[in-house]
């Protein structure tokens, strides 16, 4: 188009140079890596891609199974139903999210750095390793464990509303809505021949290690344990959340080793007025369910309450996410000082730390932000409710999987 009127020409130059100048805002699903890992050349296997497109408008929470049942007087059902919505979909392409036709699910970014951080294979990252005779009588060795872990749609949404801006995430966006699930898949290194439950367990290859931050290579890793997190209104009273874990067991009966997952029990609550000094069995905790007849038990927490095999035997499911907040001030596992300070009902909305933002239990949202602040100090996070002398403090080793002496 030739432009004649010599003003009308001078304002088509100048749209036309404001044009060029605009910065088009990057997709989301290209603003965040998927993993630090390089790809070896011929690799013919998959490789993990960061489920990115958040929803920018709520979404509805679509079917909620678990509401049939009570967590605290139907435990068992109301933990398998929420298993079956975290395989539905999932299990047919091998937990590529993107790939669900079912429904929605997203992972949480930044969880890519560090010698922990997501492998390029399936995503996983570096858990707390089970030290000898944790899994098993006959286990005389260490072994790495690998997780990946990810949310529904509401639980996206809220993770996009969190890093809405990849330059400056908002802690204050981080309130999950009812109906949110979170599942975590967890894998380790360790052999059958020293855990045999494990046998005929479903099996991935990951470029991970067998010792924490150690050198990682291209190896099998088994399923052990699966996780689940529902917030759950009916739950308002203590903490919002019901928290489960699931065991793999070879001996139990299945077709599948989905089909074999067995219930390791869930909780609702921190049972705060219960001490070590209490411990005789589980009958006295009333906000956890422990399930009497699961095969290949291990630890518990502390008191007996709820924790997988992976997990640090001096804390609880509940009470390690309840450390979730920026800025982290408190460790993610009890200490000397208050050791009961960690099993209080803290509110979902409610932060660990007086004065802090909470994260909504979510430590992939606080381990997230934790590595963004560490490789961009000066970006600002939050909003003025993030003081300078917060910001001034050094951050607690944070993450039930990053840490391998603080999960």
């Amino acid at each position: 188009m030739f432009v004649r009127n010599t003003s009308l020409r001078l304002l088509f130059l100048a749209l036309v140079a404001l044009f060029l100048s605009v910065k088009l805002p990057i997709a989301r699903s290209q603003t965040f890596p998927s993993s630090n890992d390089p790809i070896p050349n011929g690799w013919t296997g998959p490789v993990f891609k960061l489920r990115q497109d958040y929803p920018t408008t709520q979404p509805a929470v679509g079917p909620k199974p678990w509401k049939i049942f009570s967590f605290n007087t139907q435990p068992i059902p109301y933990l398998k139903s929420v298993l079956s919505y975290c395989e539905e979909g999932n299990v047919d392409v091998d937990w590529q999210l993107e790939k669900n036709k079912v429904r929605n699910w997203y992972h949480a970014p930044w969880l890519h750095t560090t010698p922990n951080g997501r492998e390029f294979v399936h995503g996983l990252t570096g858990e707390r390793s089970s030290r000898p005779h944790e899994l098993a009588p006959t286990q005389t060795g260490s072994f790495a464990n690998w997780a990946v872990g990810f949310y529904n749609a509401p639980g996206g949404y809220v993770i996009g509303q969190v890093w809405k801006n990849p330059n400056s995430p908002n802690p204050a966006a981080a309130v999950f809505p009812d109906g949110t699930v979170a599942c975590k898949l967890l894998f380790t290194t360790a052999t059958v021949a020293e855990v045999p439950y494990l046998q005929n367990s479903f099996a991935w290859q990951a470029n991970a290690s067998t010792t924490s931050g150690g050198p990682r290579s291209i190896q099998t890793v088994l399923l052990l344990q699966v996780d689940v997190a529902v917030r759950d209104s009916r739950a308002s009273t203590t903490t919002g959340w019901v928290f489960g874990t699931f065991v793999y067991d070879g001996n139990a009966i299945g077709a599948t080793p989905w089909d074999r997952l067995t219930p390791v029990g869930l909780m609702w609550g921190n049972d705060p007025t219960v001490t070590e000094a209490t411990k005789l069995d589980t009958t006295h905790l009333i906000q956890s369910f422990i399930n009497p007849a699961v095969g290949p038990r291990q630890h518990l927490g502390r008191a007996g309450r709820l924790d997988g095999p992976v997990d640090n035997p001096k804390s609880s499911c509940l009470s390690c996410h309840s450390t979730a907040e920026w800025q982290s001030l408190s460790n993610n596992l009890p200490d000397a000082t208050d050791t009961m300070r960690w099993f209080r009902n803290i509110k979902t909305t409610a932060a660990f730390d007086l004065g802090q933002r909470s994260l909504g239990y979510s430590l992939q949202l606080a381990l997230g932000i934790e590595r963004f602040h560490t490789a961009h100090p000066s970006q600002p996070i939050g909003t003025a409710a993030t003081t300078a002398a917060a910001q001034s403090k050094k951050t607690r080793p944070i993450g039930r999987g990053d840490q391998d002496d603080n999960n």
